[in-house]
């Protein structure tokens, strides 16, 4: 039997792409207006709606390209053909950074193991990895803005100068952990004359603020391509945009 999501009830939906049958149609809206079937050309061996499903459930999942094919029926190649153009589409979904400047914006970095050596380094897991900033609202935890993955033996606050220390805008409330320590555009634990982090009242709010990053991340590595990243080139960067778009929907349709 072919896997399509009109065969999926919501509880088979659920499990296989985190998302519900509201989320999903919303989803397919949004992409579909991005890039509707031309009505030239050759036909896809998918629907548009498996299409989309396809590439949800290989972020979910992050299975090869063979066993999705024999989910799907279809052939390997045909599952790259769908995912390569699909993957930056979604990705474009996150949009520009809000511009409330009451909101508290918190910051983290992640390591993610990538298969492609290019762009990665022997990092503090001991794998192939690369480093990629986060910054969420800590109201509802929805992504702010991502960072391009830059080699994971970077210090957080080398990857974030180098990546959205030139692309975000400035922020009063942005947070980060003492390894942001230096940038004066992020706030961090204050510290005492000998250079300890003053453990105090303040310092005990701003830990527990702190924990909404790195919640996120863990939410976002709910989705198995992001814990182990076989795809070259900037599909490590699609995959995390992608992602976050999924977690974004979340939020917004609940």
């Amino acid at each position: 039997m072919r896997l399509t999501p009109a065969r999926c009830t919501s509880v088979e939906l659920r499990a296989f792409t985190g998302l519900t049958g509201p989320q999903m149609q919303h989803l397919l809206e949004q992409l579909w207006e991005r890039n509707p079937d031309a009505g030239h050309g050759r036909n896809w061996a998918l629907p548009f709606p498996d299409r989309v499903l396809l590439l949800v459930l290989a972020y979910r999942t992050n299975l090869t390209m063979q066993q999705l094919a024999s989910l799907f029926g279809t052939t390997d190649s045909t599952v790259h053909r769908v995912i390569s153009p699909l993957a930056p589409l979604l990705g474009e979904l996150l949009g520009p950074p809000p511009g409330d400047r009451r909101e508290l914006w918190v910051l983290d970095g992640t390591l993610i193991p990538v298969h492609d050596h290019t762009h990665t380094a022997k990092s503090k897991n001991y794998r192939h990895s690369v480093n990629v900033q986060v910054v969420c609202r800590a109201r509802d935890r929805r992504i702010v803005a991502l960072g391009d993955a830059w080699p994971g033996n970077r210090n957080d606050i080398v990857v974030f100068r180098e990546t959205l220390g030139r692309t975000l805008p400035a922020h009063p409330r942005l947070a980060g952990d003492g390894g942001y320590r230096g940038c004066a555009h992020i706030r961090t634990p204050r510290r005492g004359p000998d250079g300890r982090i003053i453990k105090d009242r303040t310092y005990k709010r701003f830990r527990k603020r702190r924990a909404v990053a790195e919640h996120t991340i863990a939410r976002l590595k709910d989705h198995q391509i992001l814990r182990q990243c076989r795809r070259r080139g900037d599909a490590i960067n699609h995959a995390v945009a992608g992602v976050a778009a999924l977690h974004n929907l979340k939020i917004d349709i609940s």
